[in-house]
């Protein structure tokens, strides 16, 4: 049997970059135009960075046996996510970190595995990025990778895709993350990088 996993809704592409000040002032002024600064897409070569299907709800989920649907319930792909280790960055010389990147382009992606013989909804294994505090939205899912039964789908298949939007640059002040850290014996995954943080400081004039 064929086992297809077909997800319909947005696509994302982000990407984060630790910055200096002097960086983060030339954003703040620059706004959206900061993608025009460097060749096509040099945002999408962050340290860190995330492509996948954003699971929300306007995302629809359908699951099928030789094209057939089979019932499937979608709350198990984000039950367990992948949280940003965020002490790289916290550990780091950075000052700040800048999101880049898209959220929105409209697309179907699926998963395709041949030869199943038999389906059990517990062999999946969802790899799922959880960036909500970082983008500053609840529940913010982005779904990666799928594999069923410990195998990586033996075909891809993404299509539709109509376009999108690169997200304003976002810039999280690294040294108020660390003063929120400081003392409070907290793991850096649990620190609230969406807190209402300062702007970075306007750029001196020479």
């Amino acid at each position: 049997m064929a086992l297809t996993v077909t997800v319909h809704g947005r696509s994302c592409d982000l990407a984060l970059h630790p910055v200096s000040a002097k960086t983060a002032s030339m954003i703040r002024r620059l706004g959206t135009g900061v993608y025009r600064e460097k060749p096509l897409r040099w945002w999408r070569k962050g340290n860190t960075a995330t492509w996948g299907m954003k699971i929300d709800d306007e995302c629809n989920v359908r699951v099928e046996l030789d094209g057939r649907h089979v019932p499937f319930d979608e709350s198990r792909i984000v039950a367990d996510p992948l949280r940003l280790r965020r002490r790289m960055f916290l550990d780091s010389k950075a000052r700040y970190l800048c999101v880049l990147g898209y959220d929105n382009e409209i697309c179907k992606f699926q998963w395709i595995w041949d030869n199943v013989t038999e389906f059990d909804p517990e062999k999946f294994n969802f790899m799922v990025h959880k960036w909500d505090r970082i983008m500053g939205v609840r529940d913010y899912y982005i779904l990666d990778e799928i594999r069923y039964g410990g195998a990586f789908a033996d075909r891809h298949d993404w299509c539709e895709a109509s376009g999108f939007t690169l997200v304003a640059p976002k810039l999280i002040d690294l040294e108020a993350v660390r003063a929120q850290y400081a003392g409070t014996g907290l793991d850096p995954v649990d620190v609230d990088l969406d807190a209402k943080l300062p702007a970075p400081p306007e750029e001196t004039p020479a």
